[in-house]
């Protein structure tokens, strides 16, 4: 595929771009004198200081005058930080403070920050009320924040101060046509929620009637307007009589509807709550049913958040409004999931709906101390007493995903203490729990504590490893694994094996735990034996992907993975027996010898990414890394072969690479994968919010689309809308890996296939993110070769990478050193000039047209084909044309590239030529009045087929010529 935008097709221009600058006459003549307010110029004019008293110009005139002096440029940031800078220095009363406050907003209103540019214009008004061009720029940013209301309101105030204004006249049509629908909408609304509520209480109505009303109502209750009529209609004391009905369907959609109502909105979440009640509320989060309780809890979980973030459904148009302190209410509702956490009658799928919650609301947010209130609470505590259920014990109800959840909140809390003091006091908290389980001296109470500490080491493993390292643990551990108790055993072995996950920490454990282990591993349980078996798993996998450290004797690696294959492969074994080989499987996939076995072994590659398509969140990690490992996506340091040579004179350890990472290997190990369907595992894996998790997917899919031969397959199994949403949200490195890998496909593959739709516009954000300094030169020439495709398809896509901030980063890689990098730079610049936004750049006072008139001087043919291409087009406008000749060397340029035998760089050199004699006489004298004359006559009388459309460009230069009388043709020379 081409990554030139052709500006000629069979001889004729394929763009004709009439950029004429039209003189100020022309500008009066078509919008008069008065009548038009660009949307977001700064007041020049009136800023700029009077010549009479320019010796006299102040600091802030100064400052000022360089801020607009930034906007015409369209350096909307510096121009910001100029009127910021002038704000700061003059006095406050000042009347010439609301000129500063007009000209930030216009810059906000030009980087698309509208509520930032809404308050300036308001501050402006502030010193100014009647000030016309403050109170447009207002209603211009309130339209463009989908406050029409307001904006509606302002701009009919504005239209009485400036009746004959026919862009306010205009903005005021557009919101008048919106607040009309609006007032349909909410008609048509009105009667939509009276009809649902009609259907829904008739006696006659089957279930099916009942359900569907009931759906409908939860799509209103998504809208604002929908979910004030429900509100206003009494609608949460309808609705409450049926949360008894014995139709489980009907009272999720119930459930639903009253979850919408509490959704960013501060007085309704608080009335729907104080209506519902809390117990009755908590008496559906304990259901038994899954779906009921999931339901009930996400009501809790919206009222929180309503009433902890800003209403973003209230009016809105108020600077007056009083914001309720609702301080209490948050601090009872955090007490009420507190006490479910323990609550011996609700269900365990209650359970993890209340912990979820927890993992939700405690991350910090602007500083609150969430994560605090809850451990002085007693929340902790209460946490790790789940941590430590036994399901054999039956204390508490929970499931088989309780446990995972309860790490994973005990992780979050964990992250939020930023400080030594608060870390201290969680690990406090935590050594006193397990001495008080161990002071018990009963069996029971030493299984919750060696329970809990595994719940630890899943999730803060810092506090994990304290706690096994305090006297008598590791022996109370030990004494479990070798007693004849199963359970004991089970709950031992875990401690033992996730104790196990960091290196550098737990050599001692291992070496201790090894040998039980290995006797573990001959037992008659499953369950038993399949967790020794990961713990050998990992003492195996010390020694990464290094050769030559081998912890294990030769050939034990295989054996425990095939022992590990027979738990993973049968499909009627116990879930839970599955996720542990998927674990252990995922350390051994480290030696080379059992990722060849695994990606050899069709039925155990099929079991990994059925596994995966189960989105198990228990599971996920595991089979992601096993692929990461599989496909060799891991990070790899290269040694430095001095530093090699320098460890082996010093006796030092050297790590090796297995024969069998090669990379035909891995080449072969990742087709083999794709053949099985891989990809459709990883797009169900990629639906996780797991960052961790988002990143192993993001490197297995960057492994898959390295041969070009496997893009096409990556993308018709749904791989490329997956690295859409990879590439947006997650980590740093992972949203790295997804863009390169959308970058490979955009490179070799038609975008409009890849790509299709809306996706086309979704891939340009992620694109430019890889145009950082941070990223490889790889990334870097990836990502602009696959921008240059995109940027040949449509305008709307081209107007994407305007609006990304793309162009900047584009300009910036044209002085790369790197010549392969330059020359991506330049033909996506070639392609992106197709818009008219960016023509006009060029048109600016600006070096932009010198510097692709320098790169069609350069020795690299395809650089200066499309730097030549762009010139071609951008010479069409005659300001182009004149800033061509201004170049000291443009003959010296233009000479060499038509001395080229490239025929297409003739075709562009001759059409720019063509241009800039059609521009004017003076620019076509400087033409016909060089050398270059003779070198176009000579070209002009090649007959050759291919020179064609060469010819058909001088046959348009010598007729201007003419035309100009600067030369005779040749019927005159006769």
């Amino acid at each position: 595929m081409k990554h030139i935008a052709l500006f000629v097709q069979n001889g004729e221009r394929k763009r004709i771009m009439k950029c004429k600058v039209p003189s100020l006459p022309e500008v009066t003549s078509l919008f008069g004198n008065r009548n038009v307010l660009p949307q977001a110029s700064t007041d020049l004019a009136e800023n700029n200081p009077s010549p009479s008293n320019s010796l006299f110009v102040s600091d802030t005139e100064r400052i000022k005058q360089k801020g607009n002096d930034f906007f015409k440029a369209g350096k909307y940031d510096d121009a910001l930080a100029c009127y910021t800078e002038a704000l700061k220095l003059s006095p406050s009363g000042s009347k010439e403070r609301a000129v500063f406050f007009k000209n930030r907003s216009a810059c906000h209103l030009k980087l698309e920050k509208y509520e930032k540019a809404a308050q300036d214009a308001s501050s402006a008004l502030d010193i100014e009320p009647a000030d016309i061009k403050a109170l447009f720029r207002k209603c211009l940013a309130l339209e463009k924040l989908e406050k029409h209301a307001e904006a509606y309101k302002e701009a009919r105030r504005l239209i009485h101060l400036d009746p004959k204004n026919t862009a306010v006249q205009s903005l005021l049509q557009r919101l008048t046509v919106h607040i009309s629908q609006v007032a349909q909408q909410t008609a048509k609304t009105d009667n939509k929620v009276s009809s649902m509520f009609d259907a829904l209480s008739r006696n006659d109505a089957d279930n099916e009637t009942r359900r569907q009303a009931a759906n409908n109502l939860i799509v209103l209750a998504r809208q604002p307007a929908g979910a004030e009529k429900i509100f206003r209609e009494n609608g949460v004391s309808k609705l409450q009589k049926y949360l008894d009905d014995s139709d489980e369907e009907l009272v999720v959609a119930i459930l639903r509807i009253l979850s919408c109502l509490c959704t960013g909105h501060h007085s309704r979440a608080l009335a729907v709550v104080k209506e519902l009640s809390l117990p009755r509320l908590g008496r559906y989060i304990g259901s038994e049913k899954e779906n009921i309780c999931t339901a009930a809890a996400h009501v809790l979980f919206c009222s929180i958040s309503s009433m902890l973030k800003k209403d973003t459904q209230e009016p809105k148009g108020a600077e007056e409004a009083v914001v309720p302190d609702l301080t209490g209410e948050i601090k009872d509702l955090m007490m009420f999931f507190l006490g479910l956490l323990n609550d011996k009658d609700i269900s365990g799928y209650g359970r993890d709906a209340v912990i979820d919650i927890i993992i939700k609301f405690l991350p910090r947010k602007e500083g609150t101390g969430r994560a605090m209130t809850f451990i002085t609470n007693g929340g902790l505590t209460k946490l790790l007493i789940v941590a430590g259920q036994i399901p054999e014990l039956e204390k508490l109800h929970i499931t088989k995903h309780t446990l995972m959840h309860a790490s994973v909140a005990l992780s979050k809390i964990y992250d939020e203490m930023i400080s030594d003091k608060k870390r201290e006091y969680y690990r406090e908290i935590c050594e006193k729990f397990i001495r008080s389980k161990f002071s018990g001296n009963s069996l029971e109470s030493n299984l919750e504590a060696i329970q809990a500490i595994s719940a630890l080491l899943q999730g803060p493993y810092d506090v994990g490893h304290y706690l096994i390292g305090q006297s008598g643990v590791i022996e109370v551990m030990i004494a479990m694994a070798t007693s004849a108790d199963p359970l004991h055993q089970r709950v031992a072995v875990e401690a033992i094996v996730h104790s196990a996950s960091k290196k550098d920490k737990c050599a001692g454990i291992i070496s201790k735990g090894a040998n039980v282990l290995k006797e573990l591993y001959k037992s008659a349980s499953d369950q038993i034996k399949v967790r020794a078996l990961v713990g050998l798993a990992k003492l195996g996998s010390y020694g990464g992907s290094d050769y030559s450290a081998k912890v294990l004797d030769e050939g034990s690696t295989l054996t425990l993975a095939k022992q590990l294959r027979k738990f993973l492969v049968k499909t009627e074994k116990d879930h839970d027996l599955r996720k542990w080989a998927a674990e252990g499987l995922s350390y051994l996939s480290l030696d080379a010898d059992v990722k060849e076995t695994i990606t050899s072994d069709s039925q155990a590659v099929k079991s990994l990414i059925e596994l995966a398509k189960t989105g198990n969140p228990t599971l996920l990690y595991s089979v992601a890394s096993t692929f990461v490992n599989l496909t060799n996506s891991y990070d790899q340091q290269k040694a430095d072969p001095e530093m090699v040579k320098l460890a082996k004179f010093a006796k030092q350890h050297i790590p090796e690479d297995h024969p069998l990472d090669s990379d035909d290997y891995v080449k072969g190990r990742v087709d083999l994968l794709l053949e099985e369907g891989i990809v459709t595992g990883l797009v169900s894996l990629s639906k996780t919010e797991s960052e961790s998790s988002r990143e192993l997917i993001c490197r297995v899919f960057l492994a898959c689309v390295m041969d070009e031969n496997n893009r096409g397959l990556v993308v018709q199994q749904g791989g490329a809308k997956s690295l859409v949403s990879l590439a947006n949200e997650g980590n740093l490195v992972g949203r790295t890996m997804a863009a390169q890998a959308l970058a490979k496909i955009g490179i070799t593959m038609n975008p409009e296939v890849a790509f299709p739709g809306q996706r086309m516009l979704e891939v340009v954000r992620p694109l430019i993110a890889l145009l950082h300094m941070d990223c490889t030169g790889l990334q870097n020439f990836e990502s602009l070769m696959a921008l240059t495709n995109l940027a040949s398809v449509s305008e709307s896509v081209r107007n994407r990478i305007v609006k990304e901030r793309g162009i900047p980063s584009i300009e910036n890689y044209m002085f790369e050193e790197h010549d392969m990098i330059r020359r991506a730079a330049t033909e996506c610049m070639c392609n992106m000039i197709q818009s008219d936004q960016v023509f006009e750049l060029f048109l600016k006072d600006n070096d932009k047209v010198k510097l692709l008139t320098l790169l069609a001087g350069e020795e690299d043919l395809k650089l200066k084909m499309a730097a030549s291409g762009a010139l071609a087009m951008l010479s069409t406008n005659e300001i182009v044309c004149n800033k061509i000749l201004m170049v000291n060397s443009w003959m010296d340029i233009m000479q060499e590239s038509l001395v080229s035998q490239n025929v297409e760089l003739l075709h562009r050199t001759c059409h720019t030529l063509a241009n800039i004699v059609e521009s004017n006489k003076l620019n076509a004298s400087k033409i016909v009045e060089t050398s270059l004359l003779e070198i176009l006559m000579a070209l002009s009388k090649d007959e050759k087929p291919e020179m064609l459309p060469v010819r058909n460009q001088l046959d348009r230069l010598f007729k201007k010529a003419v035309e100009f009388e600067l030369i005779r043709s040749y019927a005159d020379q006769v």
